[in-house]
């Protein structure tokens, strides 16, 4: 048997919205497909601190985190960006001027401006299970930095002008209800595929992507075997080679052993 490399995304895929409970079958499904020779991989939007402890238990053998900019492979890291400094510290001011409802993801911290209501802020803590740190230790401390946020952008004009300039500097993928996922330019989860291909000398005709959002269309995309859950959103659906069930049908067991991974 070929070995192959899977690639999942978290919310809606492996694990339920918004419970975060793993399916016992897909916990099975992911070691079946272990014990057969192949390598499993996290591909999230998540940076690593937000990956949950149910997460992290299932043994997976790499994550590629926060879109692409940071890849870990058995323990170890193998890459990291972060946006600069003086960019993270202009676009929280931005925000911070705007009242923008938004949280900020680095690889061991969130960062929440505390000094305006963000309606997101206690769903968040309970989410990530995590109470955040205040945005404000970024601005003191030039090492402090983080990889992407996540912001509501209302229909107003300052807004408009917000999502201009972070056209032009990032890469922003729309989570529907003028939810936007900011991410850096040249990283999504498709360069993390290519990535681990190339640390693995392993061909992309053997890699298979499961997702179920509009943040995982990158990946999705850059597969020939694009698996959508039964749950997906139906923007995804056309660049999907297969449809298997939903989370709570046991969707994963069922995509793995479609392909005989299981």
């Amino acid at each position: 048997m070929d070995s192959k490399l899977i690639f999942f995304d978290i919310d809606g895929t492996l694990a339920m919205e918004p419970s975060g409970i793993i399916p016992d079958s897909t916990r099975t499904a992911i070691a079946g497909a272990k014990r057969n020779g192949h390598q499993v991989f996290v591909n999230t939007g998540r940076t690593y601190y937000s990956i949950s402890e149910g997460i992290r238990s299932m043994d997976f053998d790499g994550y590629v985190c926060g879109c692409g900019t940071h890849i870990y492979y058995r323990g170890k890291k193998l890459l990291e960006s972060a946006i600069p400094h003086d960019m993270c510290v202009k676009v929280a001011k931005m925000l911070r001027d705007a009242k923008i409802p938004v949280f900020y993801e680095a690889d061991k911290a969130i960062y929440f401006d505390f000094s305006y209501p963000n309606p997101w802020l206690q769903e968040a803590i309970q989410i990530f299970a995590a109470k955040g740190r205040n945005i404000e230790e970024l601005f003191r401390d030039e090492n402090q930095t983080y990889d992407k946020c996540l912001i509501f952008l209302p229909d107003t004009e300052a807004a408009g002008e917000i999502k201009v300039f972070l056209d032009e500097h990032f890469y922003c993928i729309p989570r529907g209800g003028n939810v936007w996922e900011v991410t850096q330019k040249d990283y999504t989860k498709a360069t993390g595929i290519r990535f681990m291909c190339s640390h693995l000398d392993a061909d992309m005709e053997n890699c298979f992507a499961v997702g179920d959002s509009e943040n995982d269309l990158d990946m999705l995309k850059a597969v020939k075997n694009s698996i959508a859950m039964g749950n997906a959103k139906e923007e995804i659906l056309p660049y999907c080679s297969y449809v298997t069930k939903g989370i709570e049908e046991d969707g994963i067991h069922y995509a793995l052993k479609h392909y005989g991974i299981i």
